[in-house]
């Protein structure tokens, strides 16, 4: 199965140490064939030495502008790309004509073990619950089972909702455009594929998803290295959900991170 996944100038700079555990872990324990949405524009030499070494491991890259991101650009009236890396994600059915089901992840999982094979066929997606377990209500949006017939199908839909309605969102929440469209239309996904460390430790998870609090903020959490509001008050508050299996999870993610 191809796995995707996307990331701009911004993230290849400030979150390499995460794409170092997601691809890393990727490489190591599963079978799929992973793909890299790249934001398309120039780059700093550092930043395209960090291409060069996905692509050496082993990653596909496809460099792209998200089609979406002029509208939430000019609408919420930005002078830089920092969030254009979150809607590349939303241009996977476009670019991709030959698969019909492929797995797209953010760039802070790390993959426990194979995911594969999948039995779900979802009309549109499948994606576990965003906070809660057993909230359905809305979705997390950072690993998905798309089904990329059915979105090509809806497309239209979702233009004519971020057009309509980018005024009133965040210029990062395509999640939010994603979750409007697909209100009760998506399918639910294994929670083993999206395991967030505040639900606990669980031997049986398959991605582990840091939601919330990165690596980094962790470890300055762990270390208790000064404010632990430096980072805002709702990220601290997610981590004491469950420190001990943010403890266990941090020490696997640890032998993932080393350069390609």
């Amino acid at each position: 199965m191809k796995w995707y996944f996307a990331v701009n100038e911004h993230g290849l700079r400030y979150a390499w140490d995460q794409l170092q555990v997601t691809v890393n872990s990727a490489l190591r324990n599963t079978q799929l064939k992973p793909f890299c949405l790249v934001d398309h524009g120039d780059k700093p030499a550092e930043v395209e030495a960090r291409i060069a070494a996905l692509a050496q491991a082993g990653v596909t890259i496809i460099e792209h502008r998200a089609s979406l991101w002029p509208i939430v650009r000019a609408k919420h009236k930005l002078n830089s790309d920092t969030f254009s890396g979150h809607w590349l994600r939303c241009d996977i059915p476009m670019l991709d004509l030959s698969d019909e089901i492929v797995l797209y992840t953010d760039i802070d999982v790390m993959f426990r073990r194979n995911p594969e094979p999948f039995s779900q066929r979802p009309e549109f997606l499948a994606c576990a619950p965003e906070h809660h377990q057993d909230d359905w209500s809305y979705f997390n949006s950072g690993v998905m089972l798309m089904n990329l017939t059915g979105l090509r199908a809806t497309r239209e839909a979702l233009v004519r909702h971020v057009e309509d309605q980018i005024v009133n969102m965040a210029p990062h929440d395509d999640q939010g455009a994603l979750n409007s469209v697909y209100h009760g239309r998506y399918d639910r996904l294994d929670l083993r594929y999206n395991w967030k460390p505040y639900w606990g430790f669980k031997d049986e998870a398959t991605i582990l998803h840091f939601h919330g609090p990165k690596p980094g903020v962790i470890h300055h959490y762990q270390m208790e290295d000064g404010d632990p509001l430096r980072f805002g008050a709702a990220l601290y508050s997610i981590y004491r959900r469950n420190p001990e299996g943010y403890a266990k999870y941090m020490i696997e993610a640890g032998s993932y991170r080393r350069s390609f």
